[in-house]
């Protein structure tokens, strides 16, 4: 959380003495001392590292699907180095796989920190990834900026509250009230009882969604729905037949939760076999991506609807590359490295992580974490992803650490072969994102 001014953070302290952030604990300190300071160089004092930590592998690779992709855009960009205060540096990006392991990502943010020594770290896609690096971050000292995940999970679930903010840890992204109000206008589209099933699991997306003082249920946008809640489950559940069988028993008509895309393909294809079959199916996190609702077997993704981050339709533009929303998604297409993917929302939120990355260090000392940190707290910026800010307050920038973006509610529509596209069926939060398609019933 927020350290008192005065007391330095660990990691500033080993970095006087030439130390990483790792020597304490792990060797006797005079003989850290001598190994950190033989030709330590920290090369530098002329080299700007930025670290960027994803989960390219795993059960969350499809958040990270366009990375290739989008760190060639930032080494491009970066490739004549940063000036600040008269003084050139070159810029290092050292990106990171996680595996969508927790104990991975924290193993890596302590690499990247301790040994690798860098100026600012980036981290994207799911609690399991985020968290363990921005706490590292926290703890060490080291300006970090994250998105992909509900700014509640992050605040709070990383410890957060209205006396406890963060000093380093800075996050940009949609929260629960987005979400609650983009989903519910989905369901506004269609007759239904009014009945809510929700899938949320026993980790912190779920603990945020559930939450009765700031979750799902809290806001607005949800009253005059009856919700049924099962319980949180395991993720990983291999038999989703108690909560199939009470969302029946209940009349369920509207499905809703924040499952990770294999759990939710294993309980959208027990769900069709045992009957269950809602109006409507709004899924975060589940079916975000094409790949993950092609996976579905019998053309079960057909319907489904989750509310959108980022399409190519937004009327936004790169300060990284000068690109619109709707040329950056089909360069991307058009690219070897896109491995003839199309587009998906990570790679709007992604790029606009490295445009945020580069307002910042061209505004603050780059080898001071303190301005740096300081830099990310007053920045407003427009992006590919559009306007967000951590300053001014209100809904874009509710507590101190975040800043919140806009939302469209989509839904995947089954095209040729075994092929999806996604289509705006809603633009209720975002009158200026032109409707492409039409709501059907499931």
């Amino acid at each position: 959380m927020e350290h008192p001014a005065h007391q330095p953070t660990r990691r500033t302290v080993l970095r006087n003495l030439g130390l990483g952030a790792t020597a304490l604990g792990s060797v006797p300190l005079l003989s850290a001392c001598g190994a950190a300071l033989k030709g330590s160089g920290n090369s530098s004092e002329k080299t700007i590292k930025i670290g960027y930590v994803s989960p390219r592998t795993g059960a969350y690779a499809a958040f990270a699907e366009s990375d290739a992709y989008i760190l060639e855009q930032a080494r491009t960009h970066f490739v004549n180095g940063i000036t600040y205060g008269g003084k050139t540096y070159r810029v290092e990006i050292l990106d990171r796989d996680t595996g969508s392991d927790p104990q991975q990502a924290a193993t890596v943010a302590d690499q990247l920190i301790g040994q690798e020594q860098v100026d600012l770290m980036l981290v994207t896609s799911t609690p399991e990834t985020i968290h363990p690096v921005a706490n590292k971050c926290e703890s060490e000292g080291v300006p970090c900026i994250s998105t992909i995940e509900p700014w509640q999970s992050y605040f709070f679930g990383r410890g957060g509250s209205s006396k406890k903010t963060f000093r380093y840890t800075y996050h940009f992204f949609d929260g629960l009230e987005a979400l609650a109000a983009g989903e519910s206008s989905m369901w506004r589209l269609f007759d239904t009882n009014k009945r809510v099933g929700v899938l949320w699991p026993n980790d912190a997306d779920g603990g945020a969604f559930r939450d009765p003082n700031t979750g799902y249920r809290a806001q607005e946008s949800t009253k005059g729905y009856t919700f049924v809640d099962p319980g949180a489950y395991e993720n990983g559940t291999k038999d989703f037949s108690s909560v199939i069988a009470q969302f029946k028993k209940e009349r369920v008509e509207v499905l809703a939760g924040v499952p990770t895309p294999p759990d939710f393909a294993t309980f959208w294809t027990q769900a069709a076999q045992q009957g269950f079959k809602p109006k409507v199916a709004t899924i975060a996190k589940g079916i975000l991506f094409e790949s993950s609702v092609a996976a579905l077997p019998n053309g079960l993704g057909d319907g489904l609807c989750t509310v959108s981050w980022w399409v190519p339709q937004f009327p936004f533009k790169s300060t990284l590359t000068g690109q619109t929303a709707t040329q950056l998604a089909a360069d991307y297409g058009k690219s070897p490295l896109s491995k003839g993917r199309s587009w998906n929302q990570g790679l709007g939120a992604n790029h606009a992580l490295f445009e945020v990355a580069s307002h910042v260090l061209r505004h603050a000392d780059p080898k001071n974490p303190e301005a740096i940190a300081a830099q990310i707290g007053k920045t407003t910026l427009d992006t590919v992803l559009g306007h967000f800010s951590w300053t001014g307050g209100g809904a874009g920038n509710p507590v101190k650490n975040v800043a919140t973006i806009p939302m469209v509610g989509t839904q995947w529509i089954k095209g040729r072969g075994n092929s999806y596209d996604l289509r705006v069926v809603s633009n209720a939060l975002m009158p200026e994102v032109k409707l492409d398609g039409k709501a059907k019933a499931l």
